[in-house]
């Protein structure tokens, strides 16, 4: 097999403008300086910077406010520790085997002997299901530094402002029934099976590109036989990718036809479940992309011809991964 590939790259606007926005609310709370604000998070921003200057006062001189710190958490020692810090904060490879580590959005700790602290975490989307990550951080930082009573609350921040949600006090009792809870979901880790669910895609899951269940499904749907290749993200060839992308777009023909029976199938008003919740059929309505009137606003805001020309070449180039063979033509 011979050919060209091309791979394009996708990414989540939301998702970027979300860690961008948590970048800079970290330099203001580190250092009071905003490093990025850029137009589409100007507003978020304003009302965060707010909130943590309500929040220093709030807390008073004798706290420290810290941005995305790591903690780790052993089970076995209940005993919790602060990682390094590191060009990534979210590297746990220094926690090393067998613990729960974590990052927190903002830090404060008090500093006059009361052993007390304030945990939060920024939300640009739905905070209401944060509790248990709260609460896993609140253990962490109670136990690296001793404390004994932890407030935690997730920020949902919007264009119109922000709204702490999940907000909870735990004091030392509280601390002691996490800690017990978190321990015995470790040890059950083992014998542990994957169970698909609703967190598999409306929260972060970042295992879920290589989740046993999600492998059976995709089994299921297409089933993988080769003597020479099998589906990894250990990518060995040319012939070994192009071999995959195949498969790849079958597992997405399958499940969208999936998708589509269920569709199909769902009665009028949804399904009730056995655990109380929903399934029915959603919209939303989505802007679509105008070049026109997109070239139009580029010209208004003095693009040069030579600039919009970049802009189409980049367009054509950026069209995903695609095979392209002698004399055929390009198979995406």
């Amino acid at each position: 097999m011979s050919g060209r590939a091309e791979w394009h790259t996708t990414t989540s606007a939301a998702a970027d403008r979300g860690t961008r926005f948590h970048a800079a609310i970290a330099g203001y709370v580190s250092d009071g300086i905003i490093h990025d604000g850029e137009d589409d998070i100007a507003a978020l921003l304003v009302h965060a910077r707010a909130y943590v200057d309500d929040l220093r006062r709030e807390w008073g001189p004798f706290t420290r406010l810290f941005a995305e710190v790591s903690f780790a958490w052993s089970h076995t020692l209940d005993e919790g520790f602060r990682l390094p810090l590191l060009s990534n904060p979210r590297d746990y490879s220094q926690a090393g085997a067998g613990r729960f580590a974590g990052t927190a959005d903002i830090v404060a700790i008090e500093c006059n002997g009361t052993k007390r602290a304030y945990v939060a975490d920024w939300k640009t989307g739905d905070g209401s299901n944060a509790g248990p990550q709260l609460r896993a951080l609140a253990l962490m930082v109670a136990r690296a530094h001793g404390l004994d009573v932890v407030t935690v609350e997730a920020l949902e921040v919007s264009d119109m402002g922000v709204r702490p949600v999940c907000r909870e006090e735990l004091d030392a009792f509280a601390l002691d029934a996490i800690a017990g809870e978190l321990g015995e979901a470790i040890h059950e880790i083992n014998a542990a099976e994957p169970r698909p669910g609703p967190h598999c895609g409306e929260l972060y899951c970042p295992a879920r590109a290589s989740c046993p269940a999600g492998k059976e499904a995709a089994e299921q749907l297409v089933p993988v036989t080769s003597l020479t290749y099998r589906m990894s993200t250990d990518v060995q060839s040319g012939e070994h990718a192009a071999w995959m992308l195949d498969r790849v777009r079958l597992v997405e023909a399958a499940c969208k036809q999936v998708k589509d029976a269920i569709k199909e199938a769902c009665p009028e008003g949804g399904w009730a479940l056995d655990d109380g919740s929903k399934l029915s059929e959603g919209s939303r309505t989505v802007t679509r992309f105008d070049k026109g009137k997109a070239v139009d606003l580029c010209k208004s805001l003095g693009a040069t011809d030579e600039q919009l020309a970049g802009l189409e070449y980049i367009a054509r180039e950026s069209s995903g991964m695609r095979l392209a063979q002698p004399g055929k033509r390009a198979r995406r």
